[in-house]
């Protein structure tokens, strides 16, 4: 495990995903076994970074609830690639846009007939305010059927999401309020090292008035069908549709599938 987040801290360049303007490096952590240094979300045009290797760890079991509030297990993912990534519900910036990205993906992977052999993962990173009719909400509002059998927004107990995403997946989620996150700002501006960041409508967001926001590595990971990550998605721009099918077409092509 050391080893992964080592190559994955080297190869990959992960930053944070914050509802507001934040530079987050300021809230450098450290997890189980590295320290990422999360930087903030920026509206670089810079594409996203495509890290493909052999193999960059196996992908988590669990058992978690899905936006429907039924159980679901990863075995049932078995034989398919996955699309992983990680959402607030009520984030104002990179979670619509990505999820956006990630259903105009679907729509190609359908019209090549690839579709049948991808499924849809999101982890909630607010488990402990966003419940599945939440997620199911939040897919609807981006325009995606919470009944299709190939999307599966997943949430848990905050110890159980924290277990999978943090320790299975390494990625680091964290709260903080909207107070702290416009000091931090602030203090930024004030040293000329404010960056700012894209913003996308969210009308769950809006009506919810929350006053704190999840700070999270914003990434996209591409599981092949034996459950091998093979692709790392992440970078100062959302990854286009494009990318998204691209990864999964080398997911297959490893998989010798």
């Amino acid at each position: 495990m050391r080893r992964r987040i080592r190559e994955l801290a080297r190869r990959v360049g992960l930053r944070a995903d914050a509802r507001r303007s934040v530079v987050v490096a300021a809230l450098a952590v450290i997890t189980t076994a590295a320290v990422v240094a999360v930087v903030a979300c920026t509206a670089s045009p810079a594409a996203p970074r495509h890290s493909a290797g052999p193999d960059f760890g196996t992908a988590p079991a669990y058992t978690l609830t899905d936006q429907n509030d039924r159980a679901f297990a990863s075995s049932a993912l078995h034989g398919k690639v996955q699309i992983v990534s990680y959402l607030f519900p009520y984030c104002t910036s990179f979670c619509p846009l990505l999820t956006g990205a990630i259903a105009r993906a679907q729509t190609i992977l359908d019209r090549d007939r690839l579709g049948a052999r991808v499924a849809f993962v999101a982890f909630n990173v607010d488990p402990a305010h966003a419940g599945p009719d939440t997620l199911a909400a939040f897919l609807r509002q981006e325009h995606i059927d919470p009944h299709d059998p190939s999307w599966h927004f997943l949430t848990g107990t905050p110890a159980a999401v924290r277990h999978v995403v943090t320790d299975g997946y390494h990625v680091f989620y964290q709260q903080i309020s909207i107070a702290e996150e416009e000091r931090i700002a602030a203090e930024q501006q004030a040293a000329g090292g404010f960056l700012a960041q894209p913003t996308a409508p969210n009308p769950m967001a809006e009506r919810a008035h929350v006053d704190y926001d999840i700070t999270h590595n914003d990434v996209v990971e591409i599981v092949d069908p034996g459950g091998t990550i093979r692709t790392i998605l992440s970078g100062n721009a959302v990854p286009t549709p494009e990318q998204i099918v691209a990864a999964v077409r080398n997911a297959l092509a490893m998989s010798g599938r």
